[in-house]
């Protein structure tokens, strides 16, 4: 069995009264062109795609933001075994920390505040991928998992998981790939747990280009965990 290890960041979010009035639209209707792919059950998901694509200040759609939660780094795909690999975990964390510190003064322009960040790191076992590429299907399958074997509470389930592939692991979301596509995506899905958010940020071998990945679908995954709030 394959190592899984995982870190806890401690991220309560509060969502503001100006907030939750709004009535709320189809999911991610009227993004910018570039950054909304189909997953693999045919609904729309934010990306952070691989060309530039037009950038414009979120506005509020009605949905929910991720509320007295946390942000918990899972790092995915046998690679991570390799001890060149494995130094650089505690690396992600620590910058997944700062990224999130510096997200602290963006996010209250979206009507959210924040609490203090803090680490604690657990690891868990699961079973070996079959092969090189990890779909978005089964980042929910292994993610649903870690509830269903009591690895996770279900209150952990309003928590964002951030899922760092390993070295040579492609990712595919729908009919597009990291390899082409997306540095970064982030979803959502329903499980007996509630719903479950998170992020899937493929290897980078520059350490601040997939630190920045992380942090930009982090933060769209805070505002925007549903695909109806901020975006």
């Amino acid at each position: 069995m394959r190592l899984f290890t995982s870190a806890s960041l401690a991220f309560i979010l509060i969502l503001a009264p100006r907030a939750q009035a709004a009535a709320q639209p189809a999911v991610l209707e009227g993004a910018p062109a570039g950054t909304v792919v189909f997953d693999d059950d045919g609904l729309r998901a934010q990306i952070i795609p691989k060309q530039q694509a037009a950038e414009k200040e979120p506005t509020y759609h009605g949905g929910p933001v991720v509320a007295h939660g946390n942000v918990q780094a899972i790092f995915l795909g046998s690679a991570w075994r390799e001890k060149e690999n494995r130094a650089q975990e505690p690396r992600l964390v620590a910058g997944l920390v700062d990224h999130g510190h510096a997200a602290l003064q963006t996010l209250g322009r979206y009507g959210v505040e924040a609490g203090e960040l803090a680490g604690l790191a657990q690891e868990d076992l699961l079973d070996p991928l079959e092969n090189r590429t990890v779909s978005d299907l089964e980042v929910q399958r292994r993610l649903d998992a870690l509830f269903a074997n009591g690895t996770m509470s279900p209150a952990e389930a309003n928590a964002v998981f951030v899922i760092f592939l390993a070295p040579g692991l492609r990712s595919t979301l729908g009919a597009t790939s990291s390899e082409k596509d997306y540095v970064a995506y982030h979803n959502h899905f329903h499980s007996a747990a509630g719903v479950v958010r998170y992020v899937v940020v493929p290897y980078e071998a520059e350490l601040s280009r997939w630190l920045d990945h992380a942090g930009k679908s982090l933060a769209q995954a805070l505002i925007n965990p549903e695909g109806n709030a901020w975006y």
